[in-house]
């Protein structure tokens, strides 16, 4: 019954961000940072496939910048090219968003098989499974367009659940699918091999005897220490290959996000209120259960990442940058609520004092809605994002000009909200400076007027009014199309 329950709010859970994630699309509220880009990635990959056109594959337009690139040069995250398959079915943003919600949907079975192993009771693995599904981080990352690392979540908690049930390859897969969601994944994946390999030795950390070299020995013969070697190495050779081969080569110059810890004064950085508002949108939906176990120190690469990086964007949750961190954050929980379990079971052969777990969980689940209530997305809550449920009449202008510009090999430069529509293709320019690269320039002007660089974009939009080599072909209510012309003796 426990689990029919679980795979009907699954269901709902997968139904909901899907519908709500593909409207918001259609009404012009995704944007091309960051789901224009990743779908033109997918998209030059199944050109690729289709035409033979091999350089297309894993290629997009540099986001801030004139040149094509391979994907590889901002980001590792090569899992894109195996999505492109996908599109030979419907090539559109759209399966991305509901690949997206199918698979962190999906984590709540892994959370839920997590918890009933570790607890063995299948009501408190519902409850954990149901918290995993309302949590406000996790629906703001399904909420944020596309990004493959939200995708890790899912794929982290598998990999942690088949390494519980001892199934080592289907573990190793699913560490193998998370690597490729993001460069930086292995960080926190050799952190779990850390993990696994200090639970395997079974000593004390302050018995200093000769068994130790024994376990040592040991470790290298039976399976679990072998797993954990081999995740440590992988996850390593991941790291290294993609931060100091794999991006600078295709970069041609280090990673573009080294920037964000330059010159960091670490107190300062740590001990700020957005980092306490951060840690505590994190932890207290499941009532800081998660600060009982060792497990969430996998985690500390991420947290590393976030909080020690000059972008206020990563220490919030309403963005993709909590996918790593989300996974762990329940595991722990689950581990810490098993501790409490244990003291509990003491004191109440002692003292006769039962029910504490049932209060605790109790608890978690009453603090998991109330946040969900007070600051999530959906519908009921006051932060309610239903304002994506209304229409936009510039969308079907969008919609009118992606159809009648299909033709992927003609070039296009457009504002943010517009590039979500007319991203299939291998040429596309976020509307900059570069403008003039493209053969039709699709803007909506009140983007301009409302972006952070607005004052270096507004001068960019009144050159592109007075440009003689491109005419005004489409204006309609906040919807202007310039088209290039040649201009020839």
């Amino acid at each position: 019954m426990y689990r029919k329950i679980l795979y009907f709010f699954t269901s709902l859970y997968i139904i909901y961000f899907s519908v709500f994630s593909i409207v918001r699309y259609r009404n012009m509220y995704a944007n091309y940072f960051d789901l224009g880009i990743m779908h033109q990635v997918v998209y030059n990959s199944y050109k690729a496939l289709q035409t033979g056109d091999w350089m297309r594959f894993l290629e997009h337009t540099d986001p801030i910048g004139p040149s094509q690139l391979a994907r590889s040069a901002v980001h590792n995250d090569i899992i894109l090219g195996l999505f492109s398959p996908l599109y030979f079915l419907y090539p559109s943003p759209e399966v991305l968003l509901l690949l997206q919600a199918f698979v962190l949907g999906l984590g709540a079975l892994a959370v839920f098989g997590i918890a009933n192993h570790v607890l063995k009771k299948e009501l408190y693995a519902l409850i954990f499974g149901i918290c995993y599904l309302f949590y406000v981080p996790l629906q703001f990352t399904n909420r944020f367009d596309f990004h493959s690392v939200t995708l890790s979540t899912s794929f982290l908690l598998f990999m942690f659940y088949f390494w519980l049930v001892k199934k080592y390859w289907w573990s190793f897969l699913f560490l193998l699918l998370s690597l490729t969601t993001k460069e930086q994944v292995g960080l926190t994946t050799l952190f779990f091999g850390l993990y696994v390999l200090f639970s395997n030795l079974k000593f004390k950390i302050f018995n200093l005897n000769s068994n130790f070299k024994l376990q040592i020995s040991n470790l290298k013969k039976n399976k679990e220490g072998k797993f954990a070697l081999l995740v440590m190495f992988t996850s390593l050779i991941w790291v290294s290959l993609s931060f100091l081969v794999i991006i600078p080569y295709f970069r041609g110059a280090e990673h573009f996000a080294t920037e964000r810890y330059q010159n960091i004064n670490v107190i300062q950085t740590l001990f700020r209120q957005s980092t306490v508002d951060y840690l505590w949108n994190l932890f207290a939906p499941l009532g800081f259960l998660s600060l009982l176990s060792p497990v969430i120190l996998i985690a500390l690469p991420e947290f590393a990442v976030n909080l020690l990086s000059q972008d206020s964007n990563m220490r919030s949750v309403v963005f993709h940058y909590t996918a790593v961190i989300t996974p762990f954050i329940f595991i722990a929980a689950i581990f810490g609520l098993k501790r409490i379990s244990n003291i509990e079971y003491r004191i109440s052969k002692k003292y006769h004092i039962p029910y504490t777990t049932y209060y605790i969980l109790g608890m978690v689940l009453v603090s998991t809605m109330w946040f969900s209530f007070t600051k999530s997305p959906l519908p009921y809550s006051k932060q309610k994002d239903v304002y994506v449920y209304n229409y936009q009449k510039n969308a079907d202008d969008a919609r009118y000009w992606a159809e009648k510009l299909k033709d992927d090999s003609i070039s296009v430069s457009a504002t943010g909200n517009v590039g979500t529509f007319l991203s299939s293709r291998r040429k596309f320019y976020y509307f900059s400076k570069h403008y003039d690269l493209a053969d039709y320039v699709i803007i909506r002007p009140n983007e301009i007027y409302h972006y952070q660089d607005k004052d270096t974009l507004i001068p960019v939009y009144e050159q592109l009014v007075r440009d003689h080599r491109y005419v005004l072909v489409d204006e309609r209510e906040n919807f202007e199309v310039y088209k290039k012309f040649t201009i020839t003796n």
